[in-house]
């Protein structure tokens, strides 16, 4: 069977919009990363894969690109078949570097399984500390339609918050485009911020919310809106501490899941 349809078969599996997500054939990490940061921080991802089989299953990881400046960064990647065993687990350490071979950059991250097998995924993008420790975020998926939303943002001197999407396969048809709408509001349920994200294609984008005008927020939450709702997606915050360079991940959380 092609990638092509194998991947478009296990993304219904995990798009059901009965509201449940359990373990499936395939599962998404909307950001993984291998680029400075800010305040001297590099940041890397780590993914594990686990098979709870009891027979050794194959897998492949799929590296769709960042969408900047209205355009792909790169073309999707496709690693290679990679084997789990029976009740173990498969772990890939700085997967955008050692698996795909890309640095200075960040996309998000799809797993399938090839015999539509169950597995169970992990990550965590993280940076090192001046002790040789590391500290960072554990990033994952919830699939959304439509519009979610996530708490807790703050966005001023002590921390910076940014917004990403990831609109898995097959993405619009040629020639057209899936928006998203960002709405940032205070405490009070104020607008204080909004912009859109535009995706002409299959990938990721990550914003600050400074980028959607919200310059000073000391306490709000973020609203994300597709231009259709027939779409599935994955959406997050991230909210960094702008000292030290420590974050906290929230995703998008829609009605129905």
């Amino acid at each position: 069977m092609r990638l092509s349809v194998l991947f478009a078969v296990v993304l219904l599996g995990i798009t059901n919009p009965a509201g449940t997500q359990g373990i499936g054939p395939g599962g998404a990490i909307p950001a993984v990363a291998n680029l400075p940061g800010l305040g001297g921080t590099f940041w890397q991802s780590d993914v594990v894969i686990h098979n709870p089989g009891e027979s050794q299953i194959s897998v492949r990881l799929l590296l769709f690109p960042e969408i900047r400046n209205g355009a792909p960064v790169f073309e999707p990647l496709t690693s290679d078949s990679m084997t789990v065993p029976a009740l173990g687990e498969l772990t890939v350490f700085n997967v955008v570097q050692s698996v795909f071979g890309m640095i200075d950059t960040k996309g998000a991250l799809s797993v399938i399984s090839e015999d539509f097998s169950p597995i169970v995924i992990g990550s965590r993008t993280y940076t090192f500390g001046d002790d040789g420790g590391t500290f960072g975020q554990e990033v994952f998926g919830i699939l959304v339609s439509d519009r979610a939303w996530a708490a807790g943002a703050q966005n001023d001197s002590l921390y910076r918050t940014n917004v990403g999407v990831y609109l898995p396969p097959p993405g619009p048809a040629q020639g057209s485009t899936v928006d998203f709408e960002v709405i940032v509001r205070d405490p009070t349920g104020a607008e204080v911020g909004r912009g859109t994200m535009r995706f002409p294609d299959a990938g990721m984008q990550q914003r600050n919310l400074s980028a959607m005008g919200a310059d000073l927020l000391l306490e709000g939450s973020v609203e994300v809106v597709c231009s259709d709702p027939s779409y599935f997606w994955f959406g997050y915050i991230s909210r960094v501490d702008q000292i030290s360079g420590d974050a906290v991940y929230r995703p998008l959380r829609g009605m129905g899941f």
